[in-house]
């Protein structure tokens, strides 16, 4: 069963402000607007790495876990953002027929910081596994 200790949670926030180093630069320095997609799968032995086929060379898939995971899209406005985060979550839904799927989104026309984008989305993973019945507690 998967969950999200404080630690965890830390670590991934990590990782993945240190991969959007570049992207947050560039929309500091020229308002190049990015977005992060949160994905999660409740079987932990579903392998997003082998389901998330990411199209452009400037987006970023950041593997967490074998099931939880983050896409970057580059150079996207909010409704875009939306758009590509829902094009992955049909993506990753039909290969998870039998499991339930978390998919959310920020982008950095809502959020002012990858470190808020990041805590917005694992808030959301956190209550999804809550009403799941899924996290620890």
């Amino acid at each position: 069963m998967f969950s999200l200790e404080k630690e965890r949670r830390q670590k991934y926030c990590n990782e993945i402000i240190h991969a959007l180093e570049e992207y947050s630069y560039r929309y500091k320095r020229y308002q190049i607007n990015f977005a992060l997609a949160l994905c999660y799968c409740t079987k932990e032995e579903t392998a997003l790495t082998e389901l998330v086929d990411i199209k452009r060379k400037t987006d970023r898939f950041l593997p967490l876990e074998k099931n939880l995971c983050c896409v970057v899209f580059d150079c996207i406005d909010d409704e875009s953002s939306k758009k590509a985060a829902r094009s992955l979550e049909i993506q990753i839904q039909e290969h998870c027929e039998d499991e339930e799927c978390f998919m959310r989104v920020a982008s950095s026309v809502e959020y002012e910081s990858a470190s808020i984008m990041c805590n917005v989305l694992f808030d959301a993973l956190e209550e999804f596994l809550f009403n799941a019945n899924l996290q620890k507690i």
